[in-house]
């Protein structure tokens, strides 16, 4: 059976590239894109963008349209996540899983060998095309 998650691309604008916003997994030092199931009562962007609020204390605009669609892996399961793009306004000093996960920033070309996962990279590559 495969499970929907919902994710954002978050990026932060630059004077000449943007840079991409990455939080670590809560179990273990591996990077990833904020991202969780639909919270009930919220469409996929606004549940992705609680994520990113959540994990890595991000604030910004999720633009639904600009989305990529990926499977990735999470031990045996299998995940269709729905990545979203959004511009992050604000990154927070504190959020609610601060002590529970780390947040970086990072070149578009880092982001791409920091993913373990397929999946993400792939969306990270889709998500870029639409900026161009």
């Amino acid at each position: 059976m495969t499970e929907k998650r919902y994710g954002v691309l978050c990026r932060l604008p630059g004077k000449g590239k943007d840079q991409i916003v990455l939080v670590t997994r809560q179990s273990r030092k591996e990077w990833i894109h904020p991202k969780g199931r639909r919270i009930p009562g919220m469409s996929g962007p606004a549940s992705a963008r609680r994520e990113a609020y959540e994990e890595g204390g991000l604030k910004g605009r999720v633009f639904a349209r600009r989305k990529a669609v990926v499977i990735c892996a999470e031990g045996s399961k299998k995940i269709l996540l729905t990545l979203y793009d959004m511009r992050v306004d604000k990154l927070l000093k504190r959020w609610p899983e601060s002590r529970k996960r780390e947040r970086i920033v990072v070149s578009v070309a880092k982001a791409g060998r920091m993913l373990s996962c397929p999946g993400m990279r792939r969306g990270l590559r889709l998500l870029q095309k639409h900026q161009r």
